[in-house]
């Protein structure tokens, strides 16, 4: 071969090698480097608020204050099954205290109930309705609470359970819900009390552990419910975003590309970090980051409105009790904007 000839393939066969690693390079720094900090769309905001921290106001002060101060239209409230709720089986529900929250709501702003948890006597099988536990939190849980709530036009929807991968409440073993099939069942049978009592309402599927986070685990029980035929069942996807590990979401056939397939509404239901000076670095990062890749996604919900945990740099809380670190530098981003 002619060695000018053999001089000239070398070289276009290194340029398309260089090319192709300048691709390969390219997407590498795609999935490693850190997304920038963008300006937060404020028309996605919600907050997290369960107004069982009193020393930061009455219900109705923290409402006025969400509302007012922050301008945050969607708060997510927690309608928890507990002893204290329900302390028999013979016993009729308190709902004194979930009335206080549902019936305070300004004009302005809707709320998104969560229904979790379960009280001590639901371990005993001898309680439940036809030999199945999540029949029977249906049944004496759910579908009491949404029929009594279900003229509240300040309610959008129904969340049904808070992260079923994780236990968190001893006796929320006995509904067996870290097997997708069995949160599934839950689902379907919370799905025909919601629609009966609500028909207009939206369901919203409960969010399992940070979806990027211990991978793949909680992307695969969210593949699973979908493989299960979950979607059907359900107005919103629902996910958790907490950390960053941000190639999990980029990376083809990872969490971006499985939300997406959904082609339905995406809600983050909790999203937040730790430390009062941290948390409008992170919102500005993380949230147009994920908004970017998954673009039906319509609320991202803080957590949380206010919280006395301490120390104060592992709080969450957009207010915390600590006098030097009142409130956190995204509270001031978002009622001084």
């Amino acid at each position: 071969m002619n060695i000018f000839k053999l001089i000239k393939i070398s070289v276009f066969a290194l340029i398309i090698c260089s090319l192709a690693n300048c691709q390969v390079s390219d997407k590498i720094k795609e999935l490693t480097d850190k997304p920038s900090r963008k300006p937060l769309d404020r028309s996605l905001i919600g907050v997290n608020n369960f107004f069982v921290e009193s020393g930061f106001g009455s219900i109705n002060t923290q409402y006025r204050d969400i509302k007012s101060n922050l301008k945050i239209p969607y708060v997510r409230v927690l309608l928890a099954w507990t002893d204290a709720v329900q302390p028999s089986p013979g016993a009729s529900p308190n709902y004194s205290f979930f009335d206080s929250i549902l019936n305070q709501v300004p004009a302005g702003v809707d709320i998104l109930p969560v229904v979790v948890h379960t009280p001590n006597w639901m371990n005993n099988p001898a309680n439940w309705i036809d030999a199945n536990p999540r029949k029977t939190w249906v049944e004496r849980w759910l579908k009491p609470t949404v029929q009594r709530y279900a003229s509240n036009n300040k309610i959008v929807g129904w969340e049904v359970w808070n992260e079923p991968d994780l236990t968190v409440v001893a006796s929320d073993t006995a509904l067996g819900l870290t097997d997708p099939a069995k949160y599934l069942e839950l689902l379907q049978f919370s799905r025909d009390a919601i629609k009966a009592a609500d028909p207009g309402t939206q369901i919203v599927i409960a969010a399992t552990q940070s979806i990027q986070q211990n991978y793949p685990d909680h992307l695969n029980y969210n593949r699973t419910l979908r493989d299960l035929g979950a979607r059907n069942l359900v107005d919103v996807w629902n996910i958790h975003y907490y950390g960053e590990q941000f190639e999990k979401v980029s990376a083809s056939g990872d969490i971006a590309d499985f939300l997406n397939s959904l082609n339905m509404p995406i809600w983050v239901t909790e999203s937040g970090q730790q430390g009062p000076n941290n948390q409008l670095a992170y919102a500005e990062t993380t949230w147009p980051f994920l908004k970017d890749k998954i673009p039906n996604i319509s609320r991202i919900y803080y957590y949380i409105y206010a919280s006395s945990f301490s120390p104060v740099e592992q709080n969450y809380g957009l207010r915390t009790s600590n006098s030097s670190l009142p409130v956190s530098d995204l509270y001031v981003h978002l009622r001084d904007n």
